[in-house]
């Protein structure tokens, strides 16, 4: 089984743990060195904290590369497997945000690739706060309608880009609460392309 496919079976459970993070982290570095095999030479580094960022603070990375001690690629990650679609626009911001907050911080000339890696079911569940399904968001539709890599790509000339991978969980419409979410079964995982 692909090792991105074993975190999804999870992925609805301690969405804000640490652990579930690390795991997310290590997955998504495997798929990035088999795309990127000429990485595979740098030094990487996780929950990296860049010193001083283009506002003047600190600013965590998840997943940091490094040539030496000069940094050449960053990368963020989310899985989000629920509400999508509300939060979707906020997403949006965000990553401008904080491709600017990298981007634009004291010398970071050598920076490669700032990479934005999210892994979204095509069709996310919508949640009460009883953990009832009041509905089902069509993820692709929403995104579909912001279209976050025109305006990196006028930013930022191709250095900083949005992945999305995106996957189909089994009898999501047959589910009713959050319970049932616990373990899932997925098909259709996208191939992380970079």
């Amino acid at each position: 089984m692909d090792s991105l496919e074993t975190f999804l079976i999870t992925s609805f459970q301690n969405v804000r743990s640490s652990r579930r993070t690390d795991r997310l982290h290590r997955v998504l570095l495997e798929k990035v060195l088999d795309n990127k095999p000429e990485w595979r030479d740098y030094s990487w580094r996780f929950e990296y904290t860049l010193p001083e960022d283009g506002f003047g603070g600190t600013f965590s990375i998840d997943i940091a590369a490094f040539e030496q001690e000069t940094l050449k690629v960053c990368i963020l990650a989310k899985a989000i497997n629920s509400s999508v679609n509300k939060n979707i626009k906020n997403f949006a911001n965000t990553t401008i945000g904080e491709s600017a907050r990298i981007m634009h911080a004291p010398n970071r000339t050598q920076l490669e690739k700032v990479l934005f890696i999210s892994i979204h079911p095509r069709e996310a569940p919508r949640f009460n706060n009883s953990g009832e399904i009041v509905g089902i968001d069509n993820v692709l539709s929403a995104k579909s309608r912001t279209k976050l890599n025109d305006v990196l790509l006028a930013q930022y000339d191709g250095i900083v880009e949005a992945k999305d991978v995106y996957y189909d969980i089994n009898g999501i419409r047959e589910k009713t609460n959050r319970s049932e979410f616990s373990t899932i079964t997925i098909e259709n995982l996208d191939r992380l392309d970079i």
